[in-house]
């Protein structure tokens, strides 16, 4: 006589029923069910704004680098200027008689020998 469906118990032959959620017989780890979940996500940058981060960083230390020189550069020309300027007006003293100021020429050629010597 072929038993009745109804009377059949549910699950593998054998009697022993599933513990826990689902019909799985084995012992599982503990993380087994968190591996197919999708993890919130951390406030941590992914790859290609991790690059577009390092390129800002590089364009923003290169800007600074040609500030840096730019600055430097406008230093010596001011310099220069103001050195050329007191040349031109010791060379451009004259006397009352329009004769070229000896004094101050003299001097100009001192400073000229000192700076010679220091290099």
């Amino acid at each position: 006589m072929a038993p009745v469906r109804g009377s059949q118990s549910k699950g593998k032959p054998g009697g022993k029923r599933a513990k826990g959620p689902g019909k799985v017989t084995h012992k599982q780890k503990p993380g087994f069910k968190s591996k197919n979940q999708t993890k919130p996500k951390a406030n941590k940058p992914n790859k290609p704004e991790i690059r577009r981060n390092k390129r800002n960083e590089k364009i923003a230390q290169e800007k600074a680098e040609q500030e840096k020189v730019r600055a430097e550069r406008d230093a010596r020309i001011k310099a220069y200027k103001k050195q050329r300027l007191e040349k031109t007006k010791a060379i451009s003293k004259k006397t009352q008689r329009g004769q070229p100021l000896m004094k101050d020429r003299m001097q100009l050629l001192l400073k000229q020998i000192e700076e010679m010597k220091r290099r």
